[in-house]
Formats: C-alpha cells, structure tokens, sequence
C-alpha cells in the first residue's frame, strides 16, 4: 500500500524543508506484523476485533508511510479519508492514553465532525474497498452505506494508521501528525489547513513552521 501525495501534501512538505534539513535514514516500509509480539499487540488486536477483524487472522499488511523525514522528527499529513468512524474506534485504544503529545480528543472530534467529508472522495476503489481489506473485513456494503459491513477500506486505512503510530513508537520514531483540519488564526480568522495548503503565501509558511516548532517541542517533551 502506498498513497498518492496530494498538492496539499506537497506544498507542506516544501514548507518544512524551508526551515528543517532533510532525513531520509528512516525506513518508511512498515508491515503490521512487526507487532506480532511486541509490546503494543493486545491493545492492536483489541482495536482490530472491535473494527469486526476476523477471528482467528493476524493482519499482515505491508505498506509505505508517506512520511516527511527531517533530522529530528517525522510528519504524516492526515487528508480527509483518515477521519472517520472507524478510525475514531482506533483512536480509543488504551494505546493513545498516556501519549501527551497526540491530539487524541481533537481528533476524534474531526472523526465525528468530518466523516461526511471523507464520504465526498473515499467511496471509490481502493479507498472504499479492496482484496486485502476484503481479507481482513469481509465484503463490503454499497459504496456509501456505512451500515453493517460498511467500508472494509477504510478499516483497513484506520488500523493502518494504529498501526503506523505503534510501530513509530516501537522504533523511536518522533512522529508529528497534521491534519487537514487542523487551523490556525490568520489576520483574526481561523483558516484550516485544507485551505491554506492549497496555495501557501509568506503569512501561511510563518505561521505553519511556527506551528511546527511548537509541535515538535512537545514531541520531545513527551514521554518516550
């Protein structure tokens, strides 16, 4: 699994490079089995029986994290597939608890709030369904139908990201997630990042490396 970067992603990522050096000694493969036998594998399994995983099977996904890799952090740009019910369910792993520096409550408050928004563009192959989800899932509803069996996709998408914040976490990776609804106050007015990705001017790359700054500060304020 590899997604495509959008422009949004894109612009952020030549945002960053403007004020921190390039890493690209981290290896972004990452498989869900390297949690088989870790430390985190309850709480994982936990989370992938409550999203209706199959009995008995051990998700062995391999994917690549569209990480921006920088010389003391890593950023994943969250797009609006990401926010849904079913990541909300993955959000409530014990897991997230004692992370100070995840933004566990607002993000499930955009899984609430923007579901409908994930629905605009994720009701396609492969982000509504696919073999693989299919494997782990089962079949799929019609695409829209959030009903029954819902979207194996985006299951499998919301435990991908448990999956890529354990498996950051098991390797020591400080990893500083961003979402398209995250906002900022430009000149008095709360603008998301969704918009001011699309096309970022001096006041936008300002005020997003000093959010980073800050984000980052909290990252090592944590406890790892």
């Amino acid at each position: 699994m590899q997604a495509k970067k959008s422009i949004r992603e894109e612009n952020l990522r030549k945002i960053l490079l403007t004020k921190f050096l390039p890493n690209s000694s981290i290896d972004t493969n990452f498989n869900m089995w390297e949690l088989n036998g870790s430390f985190y594998e309850k709480n994982f399994l936990e989370t992938y029986h409550a999203l209706d995983g199959k009995e008995g099977t051990f998700p062995e996904t391999r994917y690549t994290v569209p990480l921006m890799e920088f010389g003391r952090f890593s950023v994943v740009f969250d797009e609006a597939i990401h926010f849904n019910r079913y990541r909300g369910k993955t959000l409530r792993s014990a897991f997230y608890d004692n992370i100070t520096s995840f933004p566990k409550v607002k993000y499930l408050s955009y899984c609430r709030k923007y579901e409908v928004e994930c629905l605009k563009g994720g009701t396609a192959r492969p982000e509504w369904t696919s073999r693989e989800a299919e494997r782990y899932f089962g079949e799929p509803q019609l695409p829209g139908d959030l009903g029954l069996s819902g979207a194996p996709g985006w299951k499998l998408t919301a435990l991908t990201d448990l999956a890529t914040d354990m498996i950051a976490r098991k390797r020591k990776i400080r990893l500083l997630r961003i979402s398209i609804w995250d906002d900022l106050l430009l000149n008095q007015k709360l603008v998301k990042f969704k918009d001011m990705l699309v096309s970022p001017g001096k006041i936008e790359t300002e005020s997003i490396l000093k959010y980073v700054e800050r984000k980052v500060f909290g990252l090592y304020a944590d406890d790892f």
